[in-house]
């Protein structure tokens, strides 16, 4: 017989540590917060540059989009929130469609500084721009996404009415045509696994292998069905498509049922409504798009965000100097647990006493120095009282030297769980003894 008990002063630190996770990017920021909730629809929450709008979690800087605020196209990073813009190539060319490693370390973009379109890939911190693809006009390659394990980058190349994927490694080594279907083949978007990629093909979406095998198209309604994003677990698409009689964001399951229309336009809207490059947060609770509002923000596209669960939730408005667009969001994955201990491991006397225990948890993560680890559950494999074990802090507790005769001893399983600022988490399990005897 096995007691559990999920602990409710566990819950409580859990909540504690939610909110304690915004508190870098509110601190930082001037004004009110704006909160992304339940409003009418066509509701927008706008905020000037630097306000935070809902201190959305996430690691710093995991934002990437195109600015045209200093005069032309640069390439520009924000906090999840919107906070903290800034210029990232601080070049006269024309340089747009970024994407951040999964790793952080690098950011691939295109650029015609090299007269037509290039892909290029830079440090973070700006150093080493180098050049991977070379082409000679009027053949243009953009829209370069990193694998989800960062060894590979995928970009559509061509001109005109003909395009194809290509995967280029980030060293530009292997360049490998991915398509070989007469026309266009363009915005790839690779599945959390990165075993598949999303892509438009002719008119739709077609999900294909990565290899460019198995192509299975998802939609037939509309002109344009494009800038395909999967959802971090795999089981939606949000993508664009003009299918409602202006550009609009559409959602469908990873099978092509259930679309719909994420982004809707208000009856009666009397400006311009468009929405279009959907990109979601790691733990898929927003989605980011570029937009234009023209009776709230003007006729400049910017980079909106709202929750990813509700059609009618408000919009948040990140940016607003120049035009701003086409988002895309660092692929962030959960903290690695790499070792899990107690001290002590083994209680003994089995006196009944109280005893207190430490858990010491081996974590790393790449997005964040400092992931959040706690205690989650505790259950033991014998019949026991609420009172056999207590919570002290976020790794301690204080569990009963006690064991019943006819078994071989008690077994205390003990569930940590570490949380990054991405709010992604990992779990593990480790066990406390108290032996039937001190043979154990």
């Amino acid at each position: 017989m096995k007691k559990s008990e999920t602990l409710s002063l566990a819950i409580l630190v859990v909540s504690l540590i939610s909110a304690a996770l915004s508190i870098p990017f509110a601190f930082a920021c001037k004004g009110e917060s704006a909160s992304v909730a339940s409003a009418p629809l066509g509701s927008i929450v706008t905020q000037d540059f630097g306000i935070n709008a809902n201190a959305i979690s996430g690691a710093p800087y995991s934002i990437s989009m195109a600015s045209s605020r200093d005069g032309n196209n640069e390439i520009y990073l924000m906090n999840p929130d919107g906070s903290g813009q800034t210029n990232k190539t601080n070049a006269t060319s024309n340089d747009q469609r970024p994407d951040i490693s999964p790793d952080g370390s690098q950011i691939v973009f295109a650029s015609n500084r090299d007269g037509n379109f290039e892909i290029f890939i830079m440090n973070f911190d700006e150093s080493d721009v180098r050049q991977l693809t070379f082409t000679a006009g009027p053949v243009n390659n953009s829209w370069p996404r990193w694998s989800p394990d960062g060894e590979w980058i995928a970009f559509h190349s061509g001109s005109g009415s003909n395009f194809q994927i290509y995967k280029i490694r980030p060293d530009g080594s292997d360049l490998t045509p991915v398509t070989n279907f007469g026309g266009l083949n363009q915005f790839p978007g690779w599945s959390p696994d990165g075993t598949r990629l999303a892509i438009r093909r002719g008119s739709d979406i077609y999900v294909i292998n990565a290899d460019g095998s198995n192509p299975i198209r998802l939609t037939n309604q509309g002109t344009i069905n494009q800038m395909a994003s999967w959802s971090p677990d795999g089981t939606q698409i949000a993508f664009m498509s003009d299918r409602a009689g202006y550009i609009s964001i559409f959602i469908m399951n990873s099978d092509g049922s259930g679309q719909f229309n994420f982004t809707p336009k208000p009856d009666g809207y009397p400006g311009t409504w468009t929405s279009r490059a959907p990109a979601w947060s790691p733990n898929g609770q927003y989605i980011y798009f570029t937009a234009v509002r023209s009776v709230v923000s003007g006729n400049s596209e910017q980079i909106f965000v709202k929750s990813a669960n509700v059609v009618e939730s408000a919009e948040t408005q990140l940016t607003s100097v120049g035009a701003n667009f086409e988002a895309t969001v660092r692929k962030i994955i959960a903290p690695t647990i790499t070792s899990v201990s107690a001290s002590p491991n083994i209680l003994w006397p089995a006196n009944n006493a109280m005893v207190p225990v430490t858990l010491t948890v081996g974590v790393t993560d790449n997005s964040d120095s400092a992931p959040v680890c706690l205690i989650t559950n505790v259950e033991t494999n014998e019949p026991s009282s609420e009172g056999d074990w207590h919570l002290t802090g976020l790794l301690t507790l204080d569990l009963r030297a006690q064991r019943l005769g006819t078994f071989a001893g008690r077994v205390y399983t003990i569930t940590i769980a570490c949380t990054n600022s991405s709010e992604l988490s990992s779990s593990a399990e480790l066990t406390v003894g108290v032996p039937h005897d001190q043979r154990r």
